[in-house]
């Protein structure tokens, strides 16, 4: 870490940092406060409990999160930029680093302070009697939110720090966001019940936060509650040591990148090519149990195989005009149709080999999905 570089961060970055102290006040305190305010005296309610407001304006703070490597590290998708940045004296890891640890120290001062205030004023307006939740609700909610902040921080790091340019940058941070959607239908469906027959997206930091919360709110600790909020708990240490190590992934990956790759799709191992080429992956597999899920079910007429040939040409299309995107060039590659090859055909068999687990952890419901 460089001191010189977090110093050169500080002043740098305040125009942004203004924005986003704005952003934050906003979630963590003006509009809890206004929302008890018009509560109590408008409609002569009792305050709701803070913790209810971050249940819906968590997911807030956490998109900031999200956004805000992509901020930092923006400044290397340019030549000139990047050029006068690594002059400094400081090599490329120590860089990383810094930039890291001010985007978590920004974070953490943010939310801190705004999560603070918001509960001191929440509280003192409702006077201690909230029409849901606790005090105690109220203070576990930092911690969660803290943590999933943290965990949306790490995704979006990898993502930036192994992308050449701006819309690369953009393209990852949606598919690493994608993906654990995708993932997680893959292996639950809509039947791979947690909790009161729901099925949360336990590898989504925004449903784990919520799911977390709403478990401390809702219910106290009693044994479903319990078993919700230590599930979510160990989904937010499984999530942070995932993306705790992609992040040290691309913290190698930075060090390599070479300044003339600027603006390039270079086959990098985790770069956007190849984990569009996951997600492809991931969509086949997802249409072949929806496909074997017809079929097991005894339903599967003649007419549904033009459909279902349909939507694999769709994903197939989708799939390459997303490559000509990203590549700013409508040319079809080899290494592009070798990378299609291993989608659509690993995609069928991953999709056929859930579809057989799942169906033997549920053998009641053949159809699940």
């Amino acid at each position: 870490m460089s001191k010189k570089y977090f110093r050169y961060l500080m002043k740098s970055f305040w125009p942004v940092a203004t924005v986003y102290i704005t952003l934050f006040i906003i979630c963590l305190v003006v509009t809890p406060f206004i929302v008890d305010l018009f509560c109590i005296m408008l409609f002569r309610m009792r305050a709701l409990s803070y913790s209810t407001y971050m249940a819906a304006m968590g997911p807030g703070c956490i998109f900031l999160a999200t956004l805000l490597p992509f901020i930092i590290h923006s400044r290397y998708y340019s030549k000139n930029r990047s050029d006068i940045l690594l002059s400094m004296p400081m090599n490329r890891g120590q860089a990383f680093l810094t930039e890291g640890v001010f985007g978590l120290a920004l974070i953490t001062a943010l939310l801190v302070g705004g999560y603070g205030i918001g509960l001191g004023l929440c509280n003192a307006i409702g006077n201690g009697y909230f029409a849901l939740g606790s005090l105690d609700a109220d203070l576990v909610g930092l911690p969660l939110l803290f943590l999933a902040c943290v965990i949306a921080f790490l995704s979006s790091t990898f993502a930036v720090s192994v992308s050449n340019s701006g819309f690369q940058a953009v393209v990852m941070i949606i598919l690493v966001n994608i993906l654990p959607l995708f993932i997680n239908t893959l292996i639950g469906g809509n039947s791979f019940e947690w909790y009161y027959g729901q099925s949360p997206n336990y590898l989504s930091h925004s449903e784990v936060f919520e799911s977390a919360l709403g478990a401390v709110i809702l219910e106290g600790f009693n044994e479903q509650s319990s078993r919700l909020f230590l599930n979510s708990m160990i989904a937010f240490a499984c999530q942070f040591i995932v993306w705790g190590g992609f992040a040290v992934l691309g913290f190698f990956e930075f060090k390599k990148m070479k300044s003339e790759h600027l603006g390039t799709v270079i086959p990098q191992r985790f770069g956007v090519v190849n984990t569009l080429t996951l997600t492809a992956l991931l969509g086949f597999a997802l249409m072949t149990q929806t496909v074997m899920g017809e079929i097991a079910n005894g339903y599967f007429y003649a007419f549904e195989l033009p459909l279902f040939a349909f939507s694999y040409f769709i994903i197939s299309v989708i799939y390459f005009v997303a490559i000509f995107i990203v590549r700013r060039k409508a040319k079809f590659r080899k290494d592009d149709w070798v990378r299609f090859a291993i989608a659509i055909v690993g995609g069928i068999i991953l999709g056929a080999a859930m579809y057989g687990i799942v169906r033997a952890i549920h053998p009641i419901d053949p159809y699940y999905f």
